[in-house]
């Protein structure tokens, strides 16, 4: 496969194939079921943190929007998927410190989930949701940073 994700994240039979790969084997169907959601799922956020938008601002604040949402979406169902799968619950938050830009954090851990969605390794739930949240943290920050506004009395 392509490194470019533009390349083969939006061909549905390359997609498929991948979301299929993490299946587990001799598992129960509700483990099927589970894993095609979830990864279904990160496919999408995957496919909104690497969509073109020309460099149009509105269309690019309207994205990260999207894909923050999408990735706190996801968080809010992992718990009680990871439930269903009796896997122990206990992810970890995005790492603190000194920070790159919102954008470049976007495409850091864009290219982390497509490593992940590409490997067909089993990933517990609690270990994908950290990687998601920081996407989301991170669309959330670039998001910011294209705001043109300040906060009254901060320099």
């Amino acid at each position: 496969m392509d490194d470019d994700p533009r390349g083969w994240l939006f061909d549905p039979t390359t997609t498929h194939g991948l979301v299929l790969a993490h299946r587990p084997e001799d598992r129960a169907p509700v483990h099927c079921v589970v894993s095609d959601v979830v990864w279904q799922e990160v496919v999408r956020l995957l496919r909104w943190a690497a969509a073109d938008t020309g460099g149009a601002s509105r269309l690019d604040s309207g994205r990260w929007w999207r894909l923050a949402a999408g990735c706190a979406d996801l968080l809010r169902r992992l718990p009680g998927l990871s439930d269903e799968l009796d896997e122990p619950w206990c992810p970890t938050g995005p790492s603190g410190g000194n920070r790159p830009s919102g954008s470049a954090r976007v495409a850091a851990a864009t290219e982390r989930l497509a490593c992940q969605l590409r490997s067909p390794a089993p990933m517990p739930l609690a270990a994908l949701a950290a990687d998601i949240d920081e996407l989301g943290a991170a669309a959330i920050s670039a998001l910011a940073e294209q705001t043109s506004w300040m906060v009254p009395g901060l320099p």
